[in-house]
């Protein structure tokens, strides 16, 4: 169980202000310093981190090595990491004092950071750095003077965590989608959209430009892979979302090991899927205002803008409002139900037809915008949350597929 409130024991701690959104009476503030690595305490929530740490790469080694002062200048980590950036609800200043370690001495200061929410509270950078010195502090390998930098957030509202996290997170990602780019593995996704008028808008590796990236595109195509969470499953690909470079290695891995044979089943709809993902953005807030007779723009999932209009690259339309992409997986995973395998070909086709789809997305989307909308209100306008909810991931899918149930019970 992860630890709802930390006692962080640090050798240095200042608090900042932040310099945009430091007004009175929000939470909106900065703690930075240096710990000990054998200060730090195990079973921190990775919870707002974008991805899960993978320590098994040679890199981290390094950092391994680093830790124990193995070839390298003893006692210089902190000045070669990044250190480890955690989002909290509130941080309070504890006791002061003075320890002797290692026969120098340190002073500290003892934070008390505030971490009730698993879900938005924790680690959001430096998932790998911790998840290291924690193994190697078990270990008993850590020299007393090694010190690790820290970040705290605080007041950071939970709809800009996956914005947030995904920056913080972009470096490994990047390098590891360049090297994919180099090895191959998306030439079947480009050579299928080649001639597209987005093309040139994803960006393949990263010195590309682009609004949308192969990342994102592997991410939207895997709320598809009904290999790998099969309709009769309960469970959803919740990663697609959540942890998208878990889906990156899915797709790597694939590449390497099996030609790619698990994904380039997706590839007769891979033009359909990226449709779907616009339409449900552009029209889940146009379905809510015609049913509601609201302004989607005031709905804590949308982003709304009065001035140059969101641009729906994968269909060509534009719109002041569009639906948050932590509340759009959920919904767009949920029309995997529609996706079958062909026996023959061995790749996958809609039951019925793209437009078989498009019309399930209009007869069910009053329903799902319902379910949508009340767990918006659940989870306090938290589209990070959202995305993250098995629950409501499996109660969308269970819509769209009872709807088609009941559907082809009255044709037949």
């Amino acid at each position: 169980m992860a630890v709802k409130k930390l006692i962080l024991k640090a050798t240095i701690a200042r608090r900042l202000p932040d310099p945009n959104f430091s007004e009175p009476g929000n939470n909106f503030e900065h703690w930075v310093g240096f710990i000990r690595a054998q200060d730090l305490v195990p079973d921190v929530s990775y919870g707002p981190n974008a991805r899960k740490p993978n320590t098994r790469r040679s890199l981290y080694q390094k950092v391994q090595n680093s830790l124990r002062n193995i070839d390298c200048e003893a006692n210089t980590f902190h000045l070669k990491n990044n250190g480890i950036t955690i989002n909290a609800k509130s941080v309070r200043k504890g006791r002061e004092g003075y320890r002797d370690i290692d026969g120098q001495k340190y002073g500290f200061i003892e934070l008390e950071v505030h971490l009730p929410d698993e879900e938005a509270h924790g680690i959001l950078n430096g998932g790998h750095t911790y998840e290291i010195a924690v193994k190697e502090l078990e270990a008993g390998n850590i020299p007393p003077r090694q010190h690790i930098p820290f970040f705290i957030r605080t007041g950071v509202p939970d709809a800009w965590l996956p914005e947030i996290a995904g920056g913080l997170n972009t470096s490994l990602q990047v390098q590891d989608m360049s090297l994919d780019d180099l090895a191959g593995a998306f030439e079947w996704i480009k050579d299928e959209l080649k001639g597209m008028p987005y093309y040139d808008k994803i960006a393949w590796s990263e010195n590309d430009p682009g609004v949308f990236d192969a990342r994102d595109i592997v991410s939207i195509i895997g709320c598809f892979d009904i290999e790998g969470y099969p309709n009769k499953d309960p469970e959803c690909p919740v990663e697609c979302y959540e942890k998208k470079s878990k889906v990156l290695d899915a797709f790597r891995n694939d590449a390497e090991t099996n030609n790619g044979k698990r994904f380039k089943k997706l590839r007769p709809i891979l033009k359909d899927i990226l449709k779907l993902y616009d339409m449900i953005a552009a029209e889940f807030p146009e379905i809510h205002n015609k049913a509601n007779k609201g302004k989607s723009g005031a709905l804590g999932i949308c982003d709304h803008r009065n001035g140059k209009p969101y641009e729906f690259v994968f269909s060509g339309k534009k719109g002041k409002t569009r639906l948050m992409t932590g509340a759009l997986y959920p919904l767009l995973g949920a029309f995997r139900w529609m996706v079958e395998l062909d026996a023959k070909s061995g790749t996958y086709f809609w039951r019925g037809g793209f437009k078989a789809v498009e019309q399930r997305w209009q007869a069910t989307a009053q329903q799902l915008i319902r379910t949508t909308l009340e767990k918006a209100r659940e989870t306090n306008n938290s589209p990070n949350a959202m995305g993250k909810s098995r629950t409501h991931w499996g109660t969308l899918h269970q819509t769209v597929g009872f709807a088609d149930l009941m559907q082809n019970q009255r044709t037949s």
